[in-house]
């Protein structure tokens, strides 16, 4: 099995393949509302069929090499650093953990201006017409169809503005991720001010801070968590000297902190 795929696009046709096949007719009464109703909201995969079809929105995925039909595996979803792409992905997976995790990654919506890589615009989401939360809810529910997915254990990932745009995703639909991992955010998104944060209560956050970043970054970064712990999530600060290469061992604190938090909620 190859470790990394990617995947362009999604075609009407293919979306349609999530859609559960149930004859209403032999439904009960009260469930034939309740689908129906679901079927029309924002849950069902196929509202977002017409946007993601025109999208050419790349994609990365990772799979273990070892990969285990029987195991419910955590995701996680990243969102890579300045100046790359969705290839990053594998490098990071790579570097946590070859073998504990299905990995998903999307590519930044801008191109950095002054590489060939990409970059991430908070201020704006979007690639072409595809929000970035409709793109990425349907792709998770592909991956879901197609590998065994802990539908509880997602977990957002990113660095520098990818950490942001990562951070404004959980902001927007706490009650699709188990928690975030923020490596050094720019936390330049207005999602912590712009949104209501009741959702993130109880929701796991790792944020890395560099003492060697620049102060205005730093009091950014002081004001995001203490805006973060009081809307009642749970932040983690891992305090270092320099910046956390996203492909290098310092990611290995991304595999201890999950399994810790995985830990903690097998004993509640």
């Amino acid at each position: 099995m190859f470790n990394r795929v990617r995947s362009m696009s999604f075609s009407s046709g293919e979306l349609e393949s999530l859609l559960p096949d149930i004859d209403l007719e032999m439904l009960p009464a009260e469930l034939r509302e309740v689908y129906e109703s679901w079927s029309q909201s924002t849950a069902c995969p196929s509202q977002y069929s017409g946007s993601v079809a025109e999208s050419d929105w790349p994609v990365s995925i990772y799979v273990p090499e070892r990969y285990e039909e029987g195991y419910a595996y955590p995701l996680i979803v990243w969102f890579h650093s300045d100046a790359n792409d969705e290839d990053q992905l594998e490098e990071v997976m790579s570097a946590v953990s070859s073998q504990n995790y299905i990995g998903l990654a999307l590519r930044g919506n801008r191109l950095h201006e002054t590489s060939s890589g990409f970059r991430w615009d908070v201020s704006s989401l979007q690639f072409g017409s595809v929000p970035l939360q409709d793109l990425l809810h349907v792709t998770t529910c592909r991956l879901r169809q197609a590998f065994h997915i802990h539908s509880e254990r997602i977990f957002l990932a990113g660095s520098g503005y990818g950490a942001d745009a990562a951070l404004q995703m959980l902001v927007q639909r706490p009650e699709w991720f188990a928690g975030g991992i923020l490596l050094d955010p720019a936390c330049k998104s207005e999602c912590l001010k712009a949104e209501r944060l009741t959702g993130l209560r109880g929701k796991p956050v790792l944020m890395s801070v560099s003492r060697s970043c620049p102060n205005e970054m730093l009091g950014r970064s002081v004001e995001a968590v203490r805006i973060l712990r009081s809307a009642g999530a749970n932040v983690d600060v891992e305090l270092t000297e320099q910046p956390i290469d996203p492909s290098s061992s310092e990611v290995r604190v991304l595999d201890h902190w999950i399994m810790n938090c995985i830990n903690r909620e097998a004993l509640v």
